[in-house]
């Protein structure tokens, strides 16, 4: 039996809102550590306040032999929860705690949580991304009308923190009024203003280190994505996957797998894709830390390749303590896990 420690941001739901939308719902927190139990662990609970918190609890509970790690910063710095710099603070703290993390590395995330860089790296490796300018509200950039219309987004964080219909904007001036309202809601944290691309939009992840697989896509429609459309997305039963016979599917599989290897991440990202009006796809986002709440993406599609959610919970923390040489036996969700996988995927070539 090792010893996990669950590290995540927890709120009561009626805060979870705003800058706190970040924060995991107590059912996900639930879901999650029942399904970390299941696979044999002893588990220390760790709703990261501070980046105090850790050295705290690991003093009173002992030091744990890995972190189950999704928290996206410290709540009393609300900032960190959404300025792209959270996720990796966190595993800096466990890293100077001498606690090896699952997900990316803290310079993987910084990569994945900073979509400029993002898109900087991506496009260096000939992946393609929308065409974007860094914005500042005290330094707006001089853009040609031709580039309009553009879609503004907060250059960190994640969960469409900043995303609403005001996000497609069609002229410097409503490229300047946008910025300043962002601005004013979530400070000077630094905005990305894109190529705004009409087509539909698809979600990918990626599991896996040295072998990765791609699962089945979901189509996400043609809406934008705020945070309001993805809860009522997620209140639908069934999502529409891409199949893994089908074209769009490797058309997809190799940019998630060619963005998941470009940024170096690790154990599992999510990346969106959209498309343009001619069909063409672009890298839009690449998470590292997806939403493990039982209704979200990656579940449902971990669903769609047969893993049940304790499954898929105990194969990332596998993913994770085996590319870290933490020494342990794998579970029986594990094992269960990769024969669904290994059946499905066959022999299937890492990249297309």
């Amino acid at each position: 039996m090792k010893k996990i420690a669950f590290v995540y941001n927890w709120v009561p739901d009626r805060m979870r809102k705003g800058m706190l939308v970040e924060c995991a719902a107590k059912s996900t927190i639930t879901a999650v550590e029942q399904a970390l139990l299941r696979g044999g662990n002893e588990i220390i609970p760790v709703n990261l306040t501070s980046a105090d918190t850790l050295a705290e609890v690991f003093q009173q509970k002992g030091r744990p032999d890995f972190a189950f790690c999704i928290a996206e910063g410290f709540l009393h710095q609300p900032r960190t929860l959404y300025n792209g710099n959270g996720a990796a603070l966190v595993r800096r703290s466990l890293a100077e705690l001498g606690v090896p993390y699952s997900h990316s590395s803290v310079e993987a995330m910084e990569r994945c949580r900073q979509k400029n860089l993002t898109y900087e790296i991506l496009r260096a490796r000939g992946i393609p991304c929308p065409w974007y300018v860094a914005v500042e509200e005290d330094a707006l950039p001089d853009i040609p009308l031709s580039r309009f219309p553009l879609f503004v987004k907060p250059a960190g964080g994640g969960n469409s923190i900043g995303i609403d219909k005001g996000s497609v904007v069609r002229n410097p001036r409503q490229l300047a009024r946008r910025i300043s309202t962002l601005t004013r809601m979530l400070g000077p944290v630094g905005f990305v203003a894109e190529q705004f691309l009409p087509g539909p939009e698809y979600t990918v992840a990626v599991l896996g280190n040295a072998d990765p697989v791609v699962l089945p896509p979901i189509f996400l429609g043609t809406h934008i994505r705020s945070a309001n459309i993805k809860r009522r997305r997620k209140e639908r039963r069934a999502p529409q996957i891409i199949g893994l016979h089908e074209d769009l599917y490797f058309r997809l599989r190799e940019l998630a797998l060619q963005s998941f290897i470009a940024l170096g991440c690790a154990d599992v990202v999510r990346v969106d894709i959209k498309a343009d009006a001619a069909g063409n796809l672009y890298v839009i986002d690449v998470n590292g830390t997806p939403s493990l709440a039982p209704a979200s993406s990656l579940p449902q599609m971990a669903v769609a390749a047969g893993l049940e959610y304790a499954e898929l919970i105990n194969l990332l923390l596998y993913y994770g303590m085996k590319r870290a040489g933490v020494a342990f036996a794998a579970s029986e969700l594990v094992a269960a896990a990769e024969e669904k996988l290994s059946a499905l995927y066959g022999d299937q070539p890492v990249v297309a």
